[in-house]
């Protein structure tokens, strides 16, 4: 008995390296790495590698590094349609064109039968960038150009008349370009959000027009500036932790009769737009 005793004595320090030698990081030669490690001979560690999916000990880095993009502000990129109906700005525009060596001079005007300005309606590509702001606010800025799909309908007067008479003249279509500054509040509500803004900045729209004169044709164009002013309200909801699908309705707060809707797809640099 005492012999067995006295065997299994002997055994233990064995049994300890052993043990020692699998705990440590990088299996078999963790015992070569951490000897040289610790007696300063001028090795270097073993690289840890872990080839499990536990998160955090991967590549045995602090736990919860893949939280580090937390530092970076809550930035989202969106793009996308909308179709907007405003009031046109044609009425009282003046404009001039040449056919040959003879210039005529014109001014678009709406038919007097008209009880309301006439509306003018476009379908537009939008491009937004957003940063969020402390208290569920935030501020943007947006881009918004496009076609005029059905201007408002206006009617041209000659000014100036040439030796075969006056051109005949004829409305086509145009472009519009917005460029929007926003600011709103918004809040989480379930799998998505919702959100009330206003924007305001400016808007240009081109408008065409035909000439033709004596077998003579020209295109030209008018160029008219006006303010800008909306209400919205918009409603997402999250396809993943960092994209968004959404739609934004809203109207203007200057003129009566108007209105804007759009669909939209949006980035985000945070999970859930850093509210969750």
């Amino acid at each position: 008995m005492k012999r067995v005793l006295l065997a299994a004595l002997a055994l233990l320090p064995a049994a300890h390296a052993r043990l020692a030698a699998a705990g440590a990081c990088g299996g078999g030669h963790g015992s070569r790495g951490g000897s040289g490690g610790h007696g300063g001979g001028g090795g270097h560690q073993a690289a840890c590698a872990d080839t499990s999916d536990v998160v955090g000990y991967r590549t045995c880095t602090r736990f919860g590094t893949w939280g580090s993009n937390l530092t970076l502000p809550a930035i989202s990129f969106e793009a996308g349609a909308i179709v907007r109906r405003f009031g046109s700005l044609l009425d009282g525009q003046t404009g001039h064109f040449a056919h040959g060596s003879e210039a005529f001079a014109y001014r678009v005007i709406e038919p007097v039968q008209r009880s309301r300005r006439a509306l003018d309606t476009a379908a537009l590509s939008t491009v937004r960038a957003s940063v969020s702001l402390p208290r569920g606010l935030y501020t943007a800025l947006e881009v918004d150009f496009g076609g005029l799909a059905r201007p408002g309908h206006a009617e041209t007067e000659m000014l100036s008349t040439g030796v075969f008479g006056s051109p005949d003249v004829a409305q086509r279509r145009g472009f519009v370009l917005d460029s929007l500054a926003t600011v709103g509040a918004h809040g989480a509500l379930g799998p998505g959000g919702l959100g009330v803004e206003l924007s305001g900045g400016m808007r240009t729209v081109s408008y065409g027009f035909h000439s033709d004169y004596h077998d003579c044709q020209q295109s030209m164009s008018i160029l008219a500036y006006a303010a800008v002013a909306e209400a919205r309200a918009r409603g997402e909801l999250w396809l993943s932790p960092w994209l968004t699908a959404g739609v934004t309705v809203g109207t203007s707060v200057l003129e009566k009769n108007t209105w804007m809707g759009g669909l939209y797809l949006g980035v985000h640099t945070r999970a859930f737009g850093g509210e969750r």
